[in-house]
């Protein structure tokens, strides 16, 4: 029998294949929680028919490349379109997210506040007025080394004298 899996596609860059991502519920052991994960997988799109957002089936075959070892089977659904009615141009729901109109309306409205912010921008004038001042940079004086009045011959001598050294 053959792994047969659904999945959403993802990606449609590459020539005569798809990128499928194929979600699975999973039981995390330590918190006894159901999580969805989900894996990519290379598909062989012959005629090019799948979109972005289309949720196919795809097939294990012999392998056809080194990521590529399953086939569309078939378009179980495909990915919602929408026509904008002004330029008539067809586009999926991933298309329509990635270039909404809100978003450059958005961007926009930022741009604008930002630039009449910078055009009403006035400086202090008490900031303005103020003096600035500068000291002149001078070197910390160097510290002097500590200074040794102590005589040691007397010292040197009992040292020897006691036979530790031997005085060449």
């Amino acid at each position: 029998m053959r792994h047969n899996f659904i999945g959403m596609v993802i990606s449609t860059a590459m020539d005569k294949t798809v990128r499928v991502r194929v979600p699975k519920r999973v039981v995390n052991r330590h918190v006894q929680k159901e999580i969805l994960v989900h894996k990519n997988y290379m598909a062989h799109d012959e005629f090019e028919k799948c979109n972005l957002g289309d949720v196919v089936r795809i097939e294990h075959c012999r392998k056809l490349s080194r990521h590529k070892s399953f086939a569309v089977a078939e378009i179980i659904k495909p990915a919602r379109t929408w026509t904008d009615p002004d330029t008539g141009i067809t586009a999926s729901r991933f298309t329509v997210r990635s270039f909404s109109v809100a978003g450059a309306v958005k961007k926009d409205m930022l741009q604008d506040l930002y630039l009449k912010e910078i055009r009403n921008y006035k400086p202090d004038s008490k900031a303005a007025k103020a003096e600035v001042t500068t000291k002149e940079f001078v070197a910390p004086k160097i510290p002097e080394a500590p200074k040794n009045d102590i005589n040691l011959d007397a010292d040197i001598k009992t040292y020897e004298q006691s036979g530790v050294v031997n005085s060449a």
